[in-house]
């Protein structure tokens, strides 16, 4: 059977079209589909139906369009037509107004498909036109041509097209059938259709040209390259410093044009460069790198500091310094950002002081100096006690709350003086410039006694044997690290309860030594005994002198121990006081100095060793009468005699070597029973 014959005569314009060979510049369509009555007689029509090819393949020949969803459908006559898309590529037209219409002889109907985008391929495709009549359906086909259009880039390239950043390249173009053409990125108003221009990117760019003409336009690109700046190292020359030291950072940076470093004002630096700075606080640094096109590239470089650290802070004299004579502070810092001393109108230190650095001070009372250095990492602090003594003879107090008049045991430990140990107190006290007494402790373990002995050994305060107030001899030994807590290193040591001996140390001896004394019987002894730790005694010798002896000065001077007068034969009351003088380098043999000695026979003397000699002054003469003088033995073992008391109410005193003085502590004023507060020192020109 035949085909039915659409009535109407259709059109399908145009007849061809461009297809697209840029997809960023699509070939855009408008398809013009036209009816026509071209009989002599009324046509009844119920309605039209397009059918364009349609594939998501955008290379398929035969398809006019691979995004149908770009067409808009248009009726010329919208007050009579309606034309619809109702499918992809497949359209309806149908009467407004009335279920079926009718087309005059001579009339015309018209619609349009707007927006086509071409695809990609040329060839042919076909329209199917459906022409409804109730329910007859006729069908029409018309064909479009998809062709290429003659506007065309023959050529478009880049010379050099690997550049240095911000250098120059030329763009170069041909075109066909173009009427003109655009440039980006960039501002280009005078380019012709075959042209050339210089450019100079920054960073790497995409140009494209476009050529506009009949068509579809046409476009090109091309890319010019640019390295991104690169950094191949950065680096420290160390990762921790001390603050003020010096690192050293290195750097080798690629295709930069502008090379940085911060924190710092470290700009316009070279591809390949070092550079020296100083570290005060933890620091990261950063190397900065940019090209012309502002692209940048950063690494960091961390450098730490190290804990500040004070190696030393020492005075000069440190110990025994006279008042009015300078002192000479110095110190050595490390990793300090800054530093002070503090005390009067010292205030900061100089940087460039901080490693073996020094100042001079005089003062002019006991003070303590303290260097503080800090860094962002903390603070640390080093103090030095100095105390200038008055040359000659002073008075520092008449109102120390000691009350000894039984001679104490007094001794120099720890930067203090310190005291104790009488039948009236069982306090122990201590003063850094026998003016002001503090007492360490209320009460202490051991019982309350007199005329015993003390020494300081292994960085202790050692307290021994002495008469108990019950009028006991005791042999116990205790011993303290800071006058406070106090051990019981044995109840009854090996040697004999005693009271009125002497204790000593020596020279490259680890060792206590215990020497002479009184024992419960009245008997004055002559034995020594040592002890490496205060628990365990052992016997050197049971005859040191040729007679006993007690109540002696007791010091060591050199390398040797030295006894000072004393009584021999017994106690005070049937005791003879001597002159005489014994020394020892091992505590086992005891010589007699022979000669020289001019001073008077005395029990209870106060003896010290200074830095140019042994001082001995006071004690009791054979009627027990306070003396009031002062010697000197040098080096050389000759005796001189120096300036005496400047007091004389004072019976008896106990004494001790402080600051390179010697100063005399508690005992009894005179008549014996009241106890002496006054504290007197006498500090000889030290030479």
């Amino acid at each position: 059977m035949d085909e039915e014959l659409p009535k109407l005569t259709y059109t399908v314009l145009p007849e061809s079209v461009y297809y697209t060979r840029d997809a960023q510049s699509p070939s855009m369509a408008l398809i013009t589909i036209g009816a026509s009555n071209t009989t002599e007689a009324n046509i009844s029509i119920t309605g039209f139906q397009v059918v364009i090819v349609v594939s998501s393949d955008v290379k398929k020949a035969d398809a006019l369009t691979a995004t149908p969803s770009s067409i808009i459908p248009a009726s010329l006559q919208p007050l009579v037509w309606d034309f619809q898309q109702i499918d992809d590529g497949v359209y309806y037209a149908k009467p407004v107004k009335k279920s079926t219409t009718m087309v005059a002889p001579g009339e015309s109907i018209t619609f349009q498909l707007q927006g086509v985008t071409v695809n990609e391929a040329a060839g042919t495709t076909i329209i199917t036109i459906a022409e409804i009549a109730g329910v007859d359906v006729a069908y029409d086909y018309k064909t479009i041509g998809k062709i290429k259009s003659k506007l065309e880039i023959t050529k478009f390239e880049a010379v050099p097209d690997h550049i240095p950043s911000g250098d120059a390249s030329i763009l170069s173009w041909t075109t066909e059938a173009a009427a003109r053409v655009t440039l980006s990125p960039g501002e280009y108003p005078d380019i012709k259709p075959t042209d050339s221009v210089t450019v100079k990117p920054g960073t790497t760019t995409f140009y494209t040209l476009t050529a506009y003409g009949e068509g579809p336009n046409v476009s090109a690109q091309k890319i010019i390259s640019i390295d991104s700046p690169q950094i191949v190292d950065f680096k420290s020359s160390a990762s921790k410093v001390d603050a003020g030291d010096s690192v050293t950072l290195s750097w080798n940076v690629l295709y930069a044009d502008d090379i940085s470093i911060s924190p710092g004002d470290h700009k316009g630096l070279p591809a390949i460069g070092t550079l020296p700075v100083q570290i005060w606080t933890e620091t990261n640094f950063i190397l900065t790198a940019k090209n012309k096109g502002n692209e940048t590239a950063n690494r960091p470089a961390p450098v730490g500091i190290n804990p500040v650290t004070i190696n030393f802070f020492r005075a000069t004299p440190s110990y025994g310094a006279r008042l009015g004579e300078p002192v000479a502070l110095t110190w050595d810092i490390k990793s300090a950002v800054s530093a002070s001393v503090q005390y009067g109108t010292i205030n900061g230190i100089d940087q460039n002081k901080f490693k073996n650095g020094g100042t001079t001070v005089i003062p002019n009372t006991g003070v303590a100096y303290s260097l503080i250095a800090q860094n962002s990492l903390g603070t640390t602090m080093s103090s030095i006690e100095l105390f200038p003594m008055p040359l000659g003879w002073h008075q520092f107090t008449t109102s120390a709350p000691l009350y000894f008049p039984e001679l104490p045991v007094v001794l120099n430990f720890k930067t203090d003086m310190w005291v104790m140990a009488s039948n009236f107190m069982n306090t122990v006290y201590h003063s850094f410039d026998g003016a002001n007494w503090i007492p360490s402790v209320g009460y202490v373990p051991w019982q309350t006694r007199s005329f015993s002995a003390g020494i300081v050994f292994m960085d202790k305060m050692w307290l021994m044997g002495g008469l108990g107030t019950n009028g006991s001899y005791l042999n116990d030994v205790w011993s303290s690290p800071d006058g406070v807590t106090w051990t019981q290193e044995t109840n009854s040591a090996q040697w004999s309860a005693r009271r009125s001996f002497g204790c000593f140390t020596l020279p490259g001896k680890d060792k206590i030594f215990i020497i002479g004394g009184l024992d419960s019987s009245g008997n004055a002894l002559t034995d020594v005994w040592s002890s490496p730790d205060g628990k365990t005694w052992t016997l050197e010798t049971a005859a040191a002198f040729q007679n006993g002896r007690c109540a002696f000065g007791m010091v060591t001077y050199g390398d040797s121990a030295w006894v000072l007068g004393g009584l021999v034969g017994g106690d005070e009351s049937k005791g003879k006081p001597v002159n005489e003088v014994w020394y020892s380098a091992n505590g086992i043999s005891w010589s007699i100095l022979s000669s020289g000695i001019t001073w008077k026979a005395r029990s209870y003397p106060v003896a010290g060793a200074l830095s140019n000699g042994i001082y001995l002054s006071g004690g009791l003469d054979a009627e027990r009468n306070g003396i009031y003088d002062m010697h000197r033995m040098s080096a050389d073992k000759k005796w001189t005699i120096q300036k005496g008391f400047q007091f004389k109410d004072i019976r008896n005193t106990a004494g001790v070597e402080y600051q390179d003085a010697l100063w005399f502590i508690g005992g009894a004023l005179l008549g014996g029973q009241s106890p002496n507060q006054n504290t007197w020192a006498y500090a000889p020109s030290r030479g």
